[in-house]
């Protein structure tokens, strides 16, 4: 079992401002034991300006994430966070995972050109890697916001043992997209019988939406329409009880 901690939070251009958000609500999580800590898409800092994302977007090992692996040091939590990664004189969208020091980073692939916005004019898309990692009996695999779209993407960490998928997210608003976000997240899970959990930019922009869906598509827990935080226990022993019922992964060997 783990205990994760989802923040619903609104980043703004001042990275630094951010990083200060990220403290507070790290020692909040702390406070309540939690295991993990996850933090929005875009959360380092937010801006559709390509010539503000370059001068700002910093190397993964830059003083940025630095100063978030210190932040999780010093309240003992693992942390997921996102940052504007510059490598190489491009941009990536980049999931960070945090335990001790950096231990992994997802740089996202499938990139949000759709509903008139182009993604890629701006981030270069990624390969991924698409590692597993584990906190005590739990597995997990990162993806990132507009990939939930993408059922390919889950299958493949299922298939290779993930309990759970977590998204950090920055899901765009706009006609029915709240109930698109609930309907993709709650099929993610059920298809693949594991936890999803997303973390969600609010404001101006965003819909918000935080939640979890459970191995059996039920939203577990969700958070409201502000700021906030919300707490859930992952349990291993959720995911076996729904998989005695309904032995997908297991079944899908029949068609290989």
């Amino acid at each position: 079992m783990i205990r994760i901690a989802l923040t619903q939070l609104e980043s703004s251009k001042d990275k630094e401002r951010n990083l200060e958000k990220l403290k507070r609500y790290t020692e909040m999580a702390a406070r309540h034991d939690a295991d993990l800590i996850v933090f929005p898409e875009y959360f380092m800092f937010y801006s559709n300006n390509r010539k503000y994302l370059f001068e700002n977007a910093e190397d993964i090992n830059g003083d940025w994430v630095k100063n978030a692996v210190k932040i999780f040091n010093d309240n003992s939590i693992n942390g997921i966070v996102c940052i504007n990664e510059l490598k190489n004189n491009d941009v990536f969208d980049t999931a960070v995972y945090i335990s001790g020091g950096v231990k992994g980073y997802y740089r996202k692939k499938m990139l949000y050109d759709a509903f008139g916005y182009k993604e890629s004019d701006i981030y270069k898309s990624g390969d991924g890697p698409f590692n597993i990692y584990r906190i005590n009996d739990i597995s997990f695999g990162i993806l990132i916001c507009y990939e939930v779209r993408f059922p390919e993407l889950f299958r493949r960490y299922s298939l290779n043992g993930a309990d759970m998928v977590v998204i950090p997210s920055g899901w765009f608003s706009g006609p029915v997209k709240e109930e698109q976000w609930l309907s993709l997240i709650r099929s993610r899970a059920l298809e693949n019988t594991i936890y999803v959990a997303s973390s969600n930019q609010i404001g101006s922009y965003f819909t918000g939406i935080s939640a979890i869906a459970d191995p059996i598509g039920i939203i577990s827990e969700r958070a409201n329409e502000s700021e906030s935080l919300i707490l859930y226990d992952i349990e291993k022993n959720r995911i076996d009880d729904v998989r005695r019922k309904m032995p997908l992964l297991e079944q899908l060997k029949n068609l290989r």
